[in-house]
C-alpha cells in the first residue's frame, strides 16, 4: 500500500500511481514522455522551419497542451474539477493537432504526438476517477477502477482517429502494464482491469499496424 503521504495528497489510487511514481515501470512511462517533449521542442526549429513552418493553430495548440500537462496536478490537488478540465483540453488539444479536419495533419504520425496524446488519456481519466472520488461517496479504490475502465474504450476511439501512429496505443499499454505493477498488491481488481486493458489494446495496436 502507499505510504501516508501519498494518500494524503493524492487519495485516488490511480493519481498516486501516475503522479508519484514509486515503482520502476512508472518512472520508465515518465521518463519517455520528459524525453520525447524535450527531443521534440529541439527538433521543431530545424524539421519545422522554413517552408515546413507549423501553422499557427498547431503551433497555439502544442503550446496549451504543454502548458496544461505542467499545471494541472498543483491545480487538481486544490480543485479536483478544473484539474480535470484542464487535463481534457489538453487531451483535445493533442487530438485537434493531430486531426487533418483541424489542422494540416503533418503531426498525426509523429512519435512524440503519439507518446504525448497517449500519456495525457491516461492523465485524463485519472484527473477523472480523482474528481469523482472527491465529489462522491465512492472509495478511492472504486474510483479508480471507473477510471481505469473508463480508458481503454476512449484510447480506441482516439486511436481511430490518429491511424498509423501506433506510438499512442504503446504509451497506454505501458501506462496499464505500471498501473498493474503498482496495484497488484493495493488494489488486486484494479490490476486485472489493467491486464485486461492490455489485452483488449493489443488487438488494437495490431490493426493500427497492419
Amino acid at each position: 500500500m502507499f505510504d501516508g503521504t501519498v494518500i494524503e495528497m493524492h487519495p485516488n489510487l490511480i493519481a498516486a500511481v501516475f503522479l508519484q511514481p514509486q515503482d520502476q515501470a512508472t518512472w520508465v512511462i515518465a521518463t519517455c514522455v520528459w524525453l520525447s517533449v524535450s527531443y521534440f521542442i529541439f527538433l521543431i526549429p530545424r524539421r519545422f522551419a522554413g517552408d515546413r513552418s507549423l501553422p499557427a493553430a498547431d503551433i497555439g495548440l502544442l503550446v496549451w497542451a504543454l502548458l496544461a500537462g505542467a499545471i494541472w496536478p498543483w491545480v487538481a490537488m486544490a480543485v479536483p474539477l478544473v484539474g480535470f478540465l484542464l487535463c481534457v483540453t489538453m487531451l483535445v488539444a493533442l487530438i485537434a493537432v493531430s486531426n487533418r479536419q483541424w489542422s494540416d495533419g503533418r503531426l498525426g504520425k509523429e512519435p512524440f504526438i503519439g507518446v504525448f496524446t497517449g500519456w495525457a488519456t491516461v492523465l485524463t481519466f485519472t484527473a477523472f476517477a480523482s474528481f469523482i472520488d472527491d465529489v462522491t461517496p465512492l472509495s478511492p479504490e472504486m474510483a479508480s477502477l471507473v477510471g481505469a475502465v473508463l480508458t481503454c474504450p476512449a484510447a480506441t476511439a482516439i486511436q481511430m482517429r490518429m491511424p498509423g501512429n501506433a506510438f499512442y496505443t504503446i504509451t497506454i499499454m505501458f501506462a496499464f502494464l505500471a498501473l498493474a505493477a503498482a496495484m497488484i498488491n493495493a488494489a488486486p481488481v484494479i490490476s486485472v482491469i489493467a491486464v485486461l486493458a492490455i489485452a483488449a489494446l493489443t488487438f488494437l495496436l495490431v490493426r493500427v499496424t497492419t
